[in-house]
């Protein structure tokens, strides 16, 4: 029975297994069991790491030195009888023998498995089991005689690599320098490289830079990892780092490069002028220039110390002048600094001069003895303060539209009186010289001032002649001497007190609708928009409100019809008989006659001597009425 069990796996394998080759060394694969991962080496690089399973007991899995044996696709598992294939074989679809603890590759090996969820754990009974993808990779990448170390170490996979004797290439992780570019020329740059596989014991590292026409080597292939480099000239060079394995037949394993390293040459000033020779009296507008090295590729800064501070006059720039006017008299000093474009220095160079200024006349302020506008005729006083009174002489002179006019010409006295005739916009103009100086004015200040007429009523006319029955819409208008420049204020008083209708405003007419009887007085009161009056001109009417008159019975002694030659009488009542006037009229069905004109009687006595049907018609209306009445009514009589 046991020979036929041998004959059966010998048939086995040499059936489904791929026959031996020898050994490839650019090839090993690690298992460390310590991270349960797998790494597989090819030509000296760590080509993929993948998460394994090995023995549930830490003596399950063998540790050390192996080969791969076998190779096999779809191994059975003969314990439970499962084919191979069958996916719920726990050996998966691939086997990878070793040659571990004298076995020939039917015990231990790489392989599949159906419990995907298990990887990454401590759960076989020995072998290293993979994910069935990753174990089909790795079927195809890996020969027999493959050397496979299994370790339970804390090492990275590339010493323990090494530590077997395998060659793992060296790789360069980073370039490193510690000054970035931009840099000035003669700069100490030192160059670091770090290696992101291989051992640092065993890599030898090359140097070089590109200047833009050739390659120049600074330090040929050896232990070191850094160099100093300074560079001489100015230029955009290329920085290269090439690594190789002490061991390796390469010419390198690996290289980096810096692209773009910029390199320049530091500005130096080489002169500071100002086109005005010192001294130089305040607020003259001085041109400072610089002259340099590299004029188009530096950049300036130009300030001035007062004896206190540098004040910037003109901060980093290309331009390489700056003007400045100085406001004060001192003892200077005038300091350009210089950079190149693309440097990070504060400046690279700097250059300074002195220089002197002495105080001009400078006029502070001037102030008028009252605030701007004002009205004709006003006497002003002008007052002018300067830098230095006691030295200064001043002159005060007013523009009148058409030209200037001096009130006062140069003199020690900073005051002036000017009493303006004519409304206008005017201008005021102090010019102020050092008692010493041969110049026509050192400073002067203008200033605006209005002048204005004030506001005058010619007329306040109403659209509607007083007297006028209540609720009438009377429209007011006041007439001036300026429509456009007045503001007016309309106001009525009721017997009581004044009532504004309109406050100041630019309208010149409201209107007003009395709902009471009585004597009234309408006010206007106008004053310029910049008066600061309460008003400059006012005028009153006065006016009357009535109430019209409203008749309350309209009535007749005698009862229609009566007989011709009849005396008949008309009365007729209205709501306040004692300013009240009546009118009677009659129809008689072809015209109309006034019976009694407008009259305070309130009565008629009719002798009709005519047969026939009348319209007998009373009118009232106020004494004050202009209406030809306020009220009316009728009334039909039969005369038989």
């Amino acid at each position: 029975m046991k020979k036929l069990t041998c004959l059966f796996l010998l048939l086995f394998l040499f059936v489904g297994g791929t026959s031996a080759f020898a050994s490839n060394s650019s090839k090993m694969i690690i298992i460390n069991k310590n991270s349960n991962e797998l790494a597989y080496y090819n030509q000296g690089k760590l080509e993929k790491k993948f998460k394994v399973t090995t023995g549930r007991q830490s003596n399950y899995t063998p540790e050390g030195s192996f080969k791969i044996v076998n190779k096999i696709k779809n191994r059975p598992y003969y314990k439970d009888n499962i084919p191979g294939g069958d996916p719920s074989n726990p050996l998966g679809d691939r086997w990878l023998g070793l040659n571990a603890r004298g076995t020939y590759g039917t015990t231990y090996a790489i392989h599949g498995n159906n419990n995907p969820n298990s990887i990454g754990t401590y759960a076989s009974a020995g072998c290293v089991r993979m994910y069935n993808d990753d174990v089909r990779w790795l079927f195809e990448q890996v020969s027999l005689n493959t050397p496979v170390i299994i370790t339970s170490s804390k090492d990275s996979f590339d010493r323990i690599a090494t530590a077997n004797g395998y060659i793992v290439g060296s790789k360069i992780n980073k370039i490193i320098v510690n000054k970035t570019s931009p840099q000035p020329v003669n700069t100490s740059i030192t160059v670091t490289t770090s290696l992101s596989s291989g051992s640092t014991s065993d890599t030898l590292y090359k140097f070089m830079v590109h200047d833009g026409k050739s390659w120049t080597t600074l330090n040929n292939f050896s232990k070191t990892n850094k160099i100093e480099w300074k560079p001489a000239k100015p230029g955009l060079y290329t920085l290269k780092v090439q690594v190789k394995n002490k061991h390796s037949k390469n010419s390198f394993d690996d290289e980096k490069e810096i692209l773009n390293f910029v390199v320049f040459e530091q500005a130096k000033v080489n002169s500071l002028k100002v086109h005005k020779v010192s001294p130089q009296p305040t607020k003259t507008t001085l041109t400072i220039s610089a002259q340099t090295n590299h004029k188009s590729d530096n950049i300036y800064k130009f300030s001035y110390y007062n004896g206190e501070k540098w004040v910037t006059i003109q901060d980093f720039s290309t331009k390489s002048k700056a003007t400045w006017t100085p406001k004060k008299s001192g003892s200077y000093k005038i300091r350009v600094q210089v950079k190149h474009k693309l440097s990070k220095k504060k400046f690279d160079s700097e250059k300074i001069i002195n220089y002197k200024i002495f105080d001009k006349a400078k006029i502070n302020e001037v102030v008028v003895s009252q605030q701007s506008p004002q009205p004709i005729n006003s006497s002003l006083r002008i007052t002018a303060s300067s830098n230095n009174n006691k030295n200064n002489l001043f002159k005060f002179q007013v523009f009148n539209g058409n030209k200037w006019v001096t009130i006062q010409d140069f003199s020690s006295k900073n005051k002036a009186t000017w009493k303006p005739t004519k409304a206008g916009s005017y201008q005021i103009k102090v010019l102020a010289k050092n008692k010493n100086s041969n110049k026509k004015f050192e400073s002067e200040t203008i200033i605006s001032y209005d002048i204005f007429n004030e506001a005058k009523i010619n007329k306040l006319l109403v659209n509607k002649q007083s007297p006028q029955p209540i609720n009438s819409t009377i429209n007011i208008t006041a007439q001036s001497n300026s429509k456009n420049n007045n503001v007016f204020k309309f106001q009525i008083y009721n017997g009581d007190k004044w009532v504004t209708i309109q406050d100041f405003a630019s309208k010149n007419q409201t209107s007003w609708k009395p709902t009471k009887a009585g004597s009234y007085q309408i006010k206007v009161l106008a004053k310029h928009k910049d008066s600061k009056n309460k008003y400059d001109s006012q005028k009153t009417i006065d006016y009357t409100v009535f109430t019209p008159a409203l008749l309350t019975n309209f009535d007749v002694d005698k009862t229609s019809p009566e007989l011709a030659n009849t005396e008949i009488q008309f009365s007729a009542q209205s709501n306040e008989t004692n300013d009240h006037l009546y009118k009677f009229s009659i129809y008689n069905g072809v015209e109309w006659s006034v019976l009694q004109d407008y009259s305070q009687q309130n009565y008629y006595n009719w002798y009709p001597t005519n047969t026939g049907t009348y319209t007998i018609r009373t009118e009232v209306k106020h004494r004050l009425s202009n209406d030809n009445f306020d009220d009316s009514k009728e009334m039909t009589f039969v005369i038989e």
